[in-house]
């Protein structure tokens, strides 16, 4: 394990064995926020280049409300508080921002894709417009393939999770909200991200490391056949949408299932 990788497990053993008290999580947010400090005066560039980002979509949200254009204006401080929020989990990967083996990196191209779809979660969260949609789901295409192009970090293949996590949770809120998809397929794609996402909390937060990277890769495999889904139904093509969505949804808990299957039985539960 690299040094921030080992800090990391340390703080989350101690988090565990406070068993998740508040005043324990709040301890571990605090410690968590001061290292990222120390990140911030021992890696200035890397700082900068955050700040710089940060204040670019905080700016970007003004501006376009400023103009009068909507949801921007309509959602003014959702969006910022959103985007604080983004930045704030951003600060905290400053530690996280090198390569597998250790190797400080800084934020690069793949990193900027990866925050300008977490950018738009608001926007697809207000309405299921088929241009957000397609610039999330193009950004999600490239980010990947920027990031290996370079040195992949752990930040980005946390922030890069988080952000798809995001988007995707704020198009199907949407969705269900405005009827454009059958509530049922919306459910059985709710299923698929909340499995994910509990595996993953489950390894960071029970087994104290960083999730199987396979089961982790499983939801990959259809999904621009959900994007493309969720762009009919933001087009108002309601029966193309569910039929997308679903295929989508079912060939990925199918894949999904099967990796995990196999990795609880090659390493068993501890091994995961």
């Amino acid at each position: 394990m690299t040094p921030g990788e080992e800090w990391i497990r340390v703080e989350l053993a101690r988090l565990q064995s406070r068993r998740y008290a508040p005043v324990a999580i709040a301890e571990f947010l605090a410690v968590s926020q001061r290292r990222a400090g120390d990140v911030r005066r021992e890696r200035p560039h890397l700082g900068r280049r955050a700040r710089t980002w940060e204040a670019a979509g905080a700016a970007a949200w003004v501006g376009l409300a400023c103009a009068g254009r909507e949801p921007y204006r309509r959602r003014l401080v959702s969006g910022l508080a959103w985007w604080a929020l983004t930045s704030l989990m951003l600060e905290w990967h400053l530690g996280m921002v090198e390569s597998e083996d250790g190797e400080p990196r800084n934020l690069g191209p793949a990193d900027a894709l990866t925050l300008a779809r977490a950018w738009l979660a608001p926007v697809i969260a207000d309405d299921l417009a088929p241009a957000a949609l397609l610039a999330a789901g193009v950004s999600d295409a490239l980010d990947g393939p920027l990031a290996r192009a370079g040195v992949p970090t752990r930040a980005g293949r946390d922030l890069e999770a988080l952000a798809d996590a995001a988007v995707h949770i704020a198009a199907l809120r949407c969705a269900w909200r405005q009827e454009r998809m059958s509530r049922a397929v919306v459910g059985v794609e709710i299923v698929r991200v909340a499995t994910g996402s509990a595996y993953a909390a489950c390894a960071y937060f029970v087994q104290l490391r960083a999730p199987n990277a396979t089961v982790m890769r499983a939801g990959r495999v259809a999904a621009p056949v959900r994007v493309a889904g969720l762009i009919a139904a933001g087009a108002g093509r309601r029966r193309t949408a569910n039929a997308l969505l679903a295929a989508g949804s079912l060939a990925s808990l199918v894949v999904l299932a099967s990796d995990l299957s196999r990795v609880m039985n090659r390493s068993g539960p501890a091994g995961v």
